[in-house]
């Protein structure tokens, strides 16, 4: 034991949990080949949050070097886990959540690590589901700032706040004896900071498109090069239907990594029934997923592929676990319905390719409705070409700007949208937004409303609807024995 155990008084084995009862409290070690891990809760948990905040100062680094030297600090835990890493731009969170859905079905302790997040700081370590507690997240935390402060002591740099997240998220997976990880990408693949990694399980990538040029490069070209990276030597490769010119910079790749190369056919039949993505996939047969967005059903493909992939990796998951997994796997902000009475929907697009997806999903799913929209953006996005793309289906749009230093003034965005002909007025609350498109949409029927545009305000989104149905549901009268209660 370290000198930060102190004086062990009482020891308790209990199946696979070690309890140690200190000077300073309880200490709780997870039992792995030797007793190596103490979660000491020295930083509470307000504390943890605060020192992830403080981390953001120090920007968005690509590279490995820094990553590196802090899974070096704590012990190269990556090491022992089992992964499978994901990469691309829009879909990495589904497929996420449909691999982990049916790992889950099939009893395997399944991490999930992905970003960015949208409702809650610990939403984006998840086991089986269930979010990192406020507990394990304080313990682990306070173990990774101890690791920042032993790197500047040496003359490094302090770890980004993303590369922070990420090894958080090693740890504690480690310390929770995870079977398998799913890993998502930032926004990078060669130099991102989960490519640390050496021999993942798979390398899995979902479309490619133009986002984060700032970083990753003006052409589809250069940003499918960065991505690429993630392909190592001898490991699977399973990707989705991609351009032509992404598709051969990643065959490439992968045939100079010596690794096999997988295109995931796409599935037909597409149609909304009963509330469900209903899609046929030549072994599974007819599917009902969860998940409404018309682009899910090539989420789901790709999820498919991975975990037949896994299934030849000696993984036990029959047809039945796929099948419930992928059927039930749900992901908040992905077309989300909010509201039943009236349509109320959010969802993440937040770039050219996604608001495609968006409007395929909201033609396919509801042709004859109307649709009153609630949009706010990153000023980095191309938000001229993604109002063009939503145009046709929009008849009202309210703008708004999202709590976040990139965001775009929702005046800018009203002003933009009403130089190509789209009607949109400009709300200084997100709440006021929301309230006047529900009430739009109620009054008068055959309506719905949209929120989308950037992942970073769909918390309030959610919140004001949320607070709407329930001060409707406050002034409803209730009625026993024909009077109304008081």
């Amino acid at each position: 034991m370290n000198e930060e155990t102190e004086v062990l008084l009482f020891l308790l084995q209990k199946r696979h949990t070690l309890i140690f009862f200190t000077k300073s409290g309880m200490f709780i070690a997870e039992k792995r080949n030797t007793i190596d891990i103490v979660m000491g809760n020295k930083m509470n948990y307000e504390e943890a949050v605060n020192f992830h905040e403080e981390t953001k100062q120090y920007g968005s680094i690509l590279g490995l070097s820094s990553i590196r030297a802090l899974m070096h600090e704590l012990k190269d835990v990556w090491k022992s886990l089992n992964i499978v890493h994901i990469a691309g731009t829009n879909g990495k969170g589904s497929v996420s959540s449909f691999l982990s859905s049916a790992l889950t079905a099939a009893s395997y302790c399944t991490g999930v690590y992905n970003s960015p997040a949208v409702f809650d700081l610990r939403e984006v370590y998840q086991i089986n589901g269930s979010w990192i507690t406020k507990e394990e997240y304080a313990a682990c935390m306070d173990e990774v700032s101890a690791a920042c402060k032993r790197m500047t002591a040496q003359g490094m740099r302090h770890p980004t706040v993303f590369e922070v997240e990420t090894a958080l998220a090693f740890l504690w997976f480690y310390r929770r004896n995870c079977e398998i990880v799913i890993l998502e990408t930032g926004m990078g693949g060669g130099t991102d900071a989960t490519n640390l990694i050496e021999q993942p399980l798979c390398s899995v990538f979902v479309p490619i498109s133009l986002d984060h040029t700032n970083f990753l490069g003006d052409s589809l070209e250069e940003i499918a090069k960065v991505k690429s990276g993630i392909i190592k030597s001898g490991c699977p490769v399973i990707t989705a239907d991609q351009p032509d010119t992404v598709d051969r910079i990643l065959r490439t790749r992968a045939v100079q990594q010596c690794a096999a190369y997988d295109r995931v056919p796409q599935m037909t039949e597409s149609r909304i029934e009963g509330g469900r993505l209903c899609c046929r996939h030549q072994d599974l047969g007819t599917l009902r997923l969860s998940m409404t967005g018309s682009y899910q059903t090539e989420n789901a493909a790709v999820a498919i592929q991975t975990l037949r992939l896994l299934q030849k990796k000696g993984y036990d998951l029959t047809d039945r676990q796929i099948r419930e997994g992928i059927e039930h796997a749900r992901m908040d902000g992905r077309f989300t319905c909010l509201s039943a009475n009236p349509l109320f929907y959010m969802d993440g697009a937040h770039n050219a390719s996604a608001a495609e997806k968006l409007k395929e999903s909201l033609t396919i799913g509801f042709p004859n409705v109307k649709k009153i929209g609630i949009m706010g953006v990153m000023s980095d996005k191309p938000f001229g070409q993604m109002l063009k793309i939503i145009k046709p289906v929009f008849d009202h749009i309210y703008t708004v700007t999202p709590d976040h230093p990139r965001a775009l003034p929702a005046e800018c965005l009203a002003e933009e949208a009403g130089r190509i002909g789209i009607q949109a007025s400009a709300e200084g609350q997100i709440e006021n937004a929301v309230l006047a498109a529900y009430r739009e949409a109620e009054a008068e029927g055959d309506t719905m409303a949209v929120a989308f545009g950037s992942l970073y305000y769909l918390k309030e989104v959610k919140h004001a609807v949320y607070q709407i149905k329930e001060n409707k549901r406050k002034t409803v009268p209730v009625f026993i024995n024909g009077r109304i209660r008081d």
